[in-house]
């Protein structure tokens, strides 16, 4: 066998011989991107914040993934260069010729390559997103060079380095590459044990690092290389079909009608102008909500908020969610939840956090298609936070966990006044003493109103991250480990509201606790992220605490696109916006009767979606609904499948508008998100 593999590889060598000098280049080209790698990882952004937070984290994934496309590519101009090569057989002049031209035109790939990868570090450095097809056209105007270099001029990391990079990167890599050449000169040819041997060895190492050893989504995302994102515009973005003209009316039709139906005796008016980037979110407030009463004694008040994401806080392990669960994991969640308004039927609108996150600050759902956080991060998408931050709030995103890791630091910075993250404060017990002292001691004597947004992490999975988790607690069942985790998140958080409660200025607070999203621990089947849309990854606990607001175990149908209307009613502010969900704390009023709410929940889900609407909760593989589930709304465990049993007239029609109205809802938010304003 040994035997056998040498004598392939030596003849895999022999047919590479020819085309050795393009070897030489790919690890001239590697080198050279090991250092761009370097500088984007290991640097500031332009406005002086890390880049990524753990560089070692990043680092050695990207230097096995630009070895991966290398080789691939290398694999690719050797497979051309030696079809043509052999054509010509028996005619030396050729072959030379053949090699000659093959050499130059990798040299010219991997020369255009880097330029492209020097570019894509800094968009993303300056955008937080990668260098697509999309984003060129957008910025594609004489203006945005002129933006650039003062960008460049003004960088807080190093002033003009891009340029100095630009100018030395093409030279050292020839410089590398001469140096190669004078290495690799053996009497016998190729040198099969210093060069083909040795790169397998690698390359197979590096497959196995990235794809099975140590992988990470989010991770890959911010490192893809320039060819990955220029194969995905040319071939995988131009199957998405766009909407035209006539769908697009019709669409904008459809989801206005049912917005306005929802929302009842409504105060929003949508308007197709300039302003809103003729969006069909736009709606623009009515003079009488503008001259609101209501309005008014809430911007007086000028309440602070306090807003807790919980990481993967389900439903099902809530306690006051389900008080059979017995002891409750979250006892002071239970407690507060007592003296708060309630919704029971709360759904994310995304995952995993980024999608939670992102749709709970801008009222639209996640994206169907794209890794929003990053693949969007060049568009302008309006936050509650930013309305807030524009009429004097000072507002403030407090991680345990890196929000650079999934690109969410890119977007808080377009809307909050401050971001707090230390790598050493990842335990949301050192996390959460650095809130309480912020808060307390520094926020709250700011003289202004303020938003303080707590985004926990020790609830993560694999559910160990917990401080002072015993071994017996740690090869506990998942099912039961996320009970010591979740226990140990409430505790903590239990811990922050306890040192501030007394003070003056909390009794002008409101507090908002809620989940980023559910985790689906093998309940209807599924046990991954991107398994479905079921409850046990969208049902997620939501109430708020505060001055005015009594006690209620609200049923009606929500999700985090609810939120931000929600927030800015209390603060008082009624702006043109483009959120998809409604002011929770609305009325309807019949003969000076409050009448129940109507309400929507709509989320995507990594392959999937969902829409809560007339009593249903419909759950659909999006966008081809090939496979498709349909509860009770009021069926929060999502025990009691309906799929097939609606077959008269009236369910099976049922099924039907759902399926339309999921369609239209995330055709007009994805367009929508694609565009911004």
């Amino acid at each position: 066998m040994k035997l056998t593999i040498l004598g392939f590889l030596k003849k895999v060598a022999a047919s590479v011989a020819p085309f050795q000098k393009l070897v030489l280049i790919s690890l001239a080209a590697w080198v050279t991107h090991i250092i761009l790698r370097v500088l984007l990882l290991f640097r500031s952004n332009p406005y002086g914040f890390p880049f990524v937070s753990k560089p070692d984290w990043f680092i050695f994934h990207a230097v096995c993934i630009d070895f991966l496309w290398i080789v691939n590519a290398l694999v690719v101009f050797l497979i051309l260069g030696g079809i043509v090569y052999r054509i010509t057989a028996g005619k030396a002049t050729l072959k030379a010729v053949v090699v000659k031209i093959t050499t130059v035109l990798y040299a010219v790939f991997h020369t255009a390559i880097l330029l492209l990868t020097l570019l894509d570090n800094e968009t993303q450095r300056f955008l937080g997103g990668h260098l697509t097809f999309g984003l060129v056209d957008t910025y594609k105007d004489t203006s945005s060079i002129i933006v650039f270099y003062d960008y460049v001029a003004n960088d807080l990391s190093v002033p003009y380095l891009q340029f100095v990079v630009l100018a030395l990167m093409l030279p050292l890599t020839y410089g590398v590459y001469r140096l190669l050449c004078k290495w690799y000169r053996p009497s016998d040819g190729f040198y099969v044990k210093k060069s083909v041997i040795a790169m397998l060895i690698f390359y197979i190492a590096s497959y196995l690092f990235v794809y099975f050893i140590w992988t990470g989504n989010a991770r890959m995302t911010k490192l893809r290389p320039v060819v990955s994102l220029i194969y995905n515009d040319l071939f995988v973005a131009k199957k998405i079909v766009g909407l035209t003209d006539a769908e697009l009316g019709n669409y904008r039709t459809a989801y206005q009608n049912l917005w306005q139906k929802i929302e009842g005796d409504s105060d929003w008016t949508f308007t197709d102008s300039d302003s809103g980037n003729h969006l069909p979110l736009y709606r623009e407030p009515m003079q009488a909500l503008l001259q609101s009463e209501k309005l008014k004694a809430q911007r007086e008040m000028q309440p602070n908020f306090i807003l807790v994401l919980m990481e993967s806080q389900r439903g099902w392990n809530t306690g006051y969610m389900n008080p059979q669960l017995q002891p409750s994991p979250t006892p002071f969640m239970d407690s507060l939840a007592a003296h708060s308004h309630v919704w029971m039927r709360m759904h994310t609108s995304g995952v995993p956090t980024t999608g939670g996150v992102l749709s709970t600050h801008i009222g639209i759902p996640h994206h169907s298609r794209l890794a929003q956080a990053t693949d969007l991060a060049h568009v302008t998408i309006p936050s509650f936070v930013q309305v807030l931050t524009t009429n004097g709030y000072s507002t403030h995103y407090m991680s345990a966990a890196d929000p650079a890791w999934d690109n969410l630091g890119v977007w808080m910075s377009k809307w909050y006044t401050a971001e707090h993250y230390n790598r050493e404060r990842e335990d949301d017990s050192t996390f959460i003493d650095h809130a309480i002292e912020y808060v307390r001691d520094t926020l709250s004597k700011e003289g202004k109103p303020f938003l303080a947004t707590l985004m926990t992490r020790s609830n993560h999975y694999p559910f160990n991250f917990a401080a002072g988790m015993t071994d017996e607690q740690k090869n506990r069942p998942l099912q039961e480990r996320i009970n010591v985790t979740m226990n140990y998140a409430d505790r903590q958080i239990a811990r922050f509201f306890h040192s501030i409660e007394n003070e003056e200025w909390y009794k002008n607070t409101y507090v908002i606790i809620m989940a980023d999203h559910g985790f689906p621990l093998g309940e209807n089947g599924v046990s991954t992220m991107n398994g479905g849309g079921f409850s046990n990854v969208s049902w997620i606990p939501f109430f708020i605490h505060g001055k005015g607001l009594d006690a209620v175990r609200d049923t009606t149908p929500a999700a985090q696109i609810d939120v931000a209307p929600t927030v800015l009613e209390l603060a008082g502010f009624a702006v043109p916006n483009i959120f998809m969900g409604h002011n929770l704390l609305r009325e309807h009023m019949a003969d000076s009767v409050p009448e129940p709410l109507a309400g929507l929940s709509l989320g995507a889900y990594s392959g999937y979606a969902a829409i809560g609407l007339d009593g249903y909760r419909f759950i659909a593989k999006y966008p081809a609904q090939d496979e498709t589930h349909i509860f009770a709304d009021g069926d929060l465990r999502q025990e009691n499948e309906l799929t097939g049993k609606l077959q008269n007239e009236e369910g099976r029609a049922k099924e039907k508008f759902l399926s339309a109205t999921l369609d239209t809802l995330l055709k007009i938010s994805d367009y929508s998100l694609e565009r911004g304003l």
